[in-house]
């Protein structure tokens, strides 16, 4: 038995700071002492007896990560949870449609049980693949959703990415929000800039959250119309600006801190407190603690809080003002006392899903820019930092051309790698990489083979490369592999954490001069997931609005 004596309590509840002493036993806290009964307790108590005096500090609950996908950082869920713990996230709610886009159902089972500390819970993923736009390595339909929907640890399904689906009443949509309805669990959603008769249409079909607001209107309008609204602070999406809401609202139940997705670096780095101390510029702390407490907890059903009967997860603040991190409980246990016993589990997923030719020099040439130089005007995407929308350049060719040639335009090639149907998705790309060519096998959402560049033998190089080590991310400059990172399980994810922390931070070292993109590959990543405006690249093409488009425009 544990008693923390005069701790300042998060009381997530009532928004309050309130004195008190908490009593642990085992895995739960039994006794939450608001009126300084402790020392009478504790001298009526026989069994042996451990007092921790907390001296004022604060004690608060532990955190849910309520919407994120674990394959952004690379690692699998039993090496993410010794760098998510460590952030005092205890609980995260995934949606695995990386890992299913390539493996399927496999992939989705494999994340449910993986770890071992924390609770993994999962949101069914809603598109696979997420348009017809792409070639994924699987298809996860109503049929397989309905299998697995009732599964333990299930809450429901992931982000129906396919809002124009929704909103036109696709069948095959239609009938995967209907077996979950059926079985009675949640319905994430994601429709970005979707306002209107557009959007009260999404939302009657059941759609219950969003977390791809950019604007401070839009974010009003979903609140106001009964979406729990997920504001996002990732490592390439940063929308925690929008928390300035806070001011034209009076309730804040339905808003939740949430990551989506999370480099290696950043989870190495307490990613959940960092989110917290750039909450608290426009929010209490408390009021931080509770969109990642109370908030998400109300929304997928669970039980959370300071109170007796609940588990006995506790983050101990030296303060609330930066989050400082004395310790941290975790179902009763210290977190160092919990790694020392935890256990690497040997239901590991090896497979080689790369499963292209080997390319030639010529396959990176783009007709109409390379060569039979083109008349009228050619697309390019141009990316924005901190952003996963995208925005249309159109130029002339020949503007393009010579801006190709100062490296301040780049090609960008999207290659299938799961049927070997040898598409190649060509495009151009502006102001992105100023030298090297990049290539990497983590490609939203289909997680297709993915490179930028200009030299077509650097090019060639890089996929190549990849092919023979099963994927990953590498970097080519002048015909040589300046660095790169093995990743083998499925092409997306790693499983030794230490290795993959280590060359992230040596290959974004090694390149941080390429381009003004802090991180290269996560930022690149997006470039290939059509269900973000405006304009992206698959393997089937340049995709404007879910619209395939010609690369060039007739005069």
């Amino acid at each position: 038995m544990i008693v923390f004596k005069n701790a300042n309590i998060v009381d997530v509840y009532s928004g309050e700071i309130v004195e008190g002493n908490v009593v642990v036993e085992k895995d739960k806290i039994s006794f939450v002492d608001l009126n300084d009964e402790i020392d009478k307790i504790i001298e009526k108590i026989k069994k042996e007896v451990k007092v921790i005096d907390l001296k004022g500090k604060y004690l608060s609950p532990t955190f849910i990560d309520g919407h994120i996908h674990i394959e952004s950082s690379h690692i699998i869920p039993s090496e993410f949870e010794k760098f998510a713990l460590k952030s005092g996230v205890t609980k995260v709610v995934i949606d695995p449609h990386e890992i299913a886009n390539v493996l399927g159902k496999e992939g989705i089972l494999f994340m449910m049980d993986d770890a071992e500390i924390l609770d993994v819970y999962v949101m069914i993923p809603s598109c696979v693949p997420a348009t017809d736009l792409e070639t994924s390595g699987a298809v996860i339909d109503a049929e397989d959703i309905a299998e697995l929907i009732n599964l333990p640890n299930v809450l429901g399904l992931g982000e129906v990415m396919n809002y124009v689906g929704v909103v036109n009443e696709d069948e095959k949509v239609l009938k995967k929000i209907e077996v979950v309805k059926k079985a009675g669990k949640l319905i994430d959603g994601h429709c970005p800039q979707l306002r209107g008769l557009d959007l009260c249409k999404y939302i009657s079909h059941g759609i219950m959250s969003d977390h791809e607001c950019t604007e401070e209107e839009e974010v009003l309008e979903k609140l106001r119309l009964g979406l729990k609204l997920m504001i996002r602070e990732g490592t390439a999406s940063k929308n925690i600006n929008l928390l300035s809401i806070a001011k034209k609202i009076n309730d804040k139940r339905n808003i939740m801190l949430v990551s989506d997705d999370v480099s290696i670096k950043d989870l190495d780095g307490r990613y959940m407190l960092k989110i917290l101390r750039k909450a608290t510029k426009y929010i209490s702390p408390i009021e931080a603690i509770q969109m990642v407490t109370i908030n998400p907890a109300n929304y997928f059903g669970f039980d959370v809080g300071i109170k007796p009967g609940n588990e006995a997860s506790l983050i101990i603040f030296n303060d609330l003002d930066n989050f400082d991190v004395l310790d941290i409980v975790v179902k009763g246990r210290f977190l160092d006392e919990i790694f020392k016993k935890v256990k690497t589990k040997n239901n590991k997923i090896k497979k080689s899903t790369i499963n292209y030719h080997y390319k030639k020099k010529e396959d990176f040439l783009i007709g109409g820019i390379d060569y039979d130089i083109k008349d009228g005007s050619v697309r390019a995407i141009e990316p924005i930092e901190d952003s996963l929308i995208t925005r249309e350049i159109v130029m002339d060719v020949e503007e393009a051309i010579k801006l190709k040639e100062k490296n301040k335009i780049n090609k960008i090639f999207v290659l299938e790698r799961h049927k070997n149907t040898n598409n190649i998705g060509k495009g151009l790309i502006f102001d992105f990489l100023k030298e090297g060519a990049v290539a990497s096998s983590y490609a939203h959402d289909s997680h297709n083979v993915i490179a930028i560049g200009n030299n077509e033998d650097d090019l060639a190089l890089a996929v190549n490369f990849l092919k023979d080590i099963g994927g990953g991310f590498v970097a080519v400059k002048d015909g040589e592999v300046v660095d790169y990172l093995k990743l083998n399980i499925g092409g997306i994810m790693g499983d030794d954490g230490n290795y993959v922390l280590e060359k992230t931070l040596s290959i974004e070292d090694k390149i941080k001069s390429w381009s003004k993109f802090g991180n290269i590959f996560l930022s690149m990543s997006f470039f290939s997931l059509p269900v973000i405006p405006e304009l992206k690249i698959t393997d089937r093409g340049l995709v404007k609005d879910m619209k395939i488009v010609d690369l060039f425009i007739k005069k």
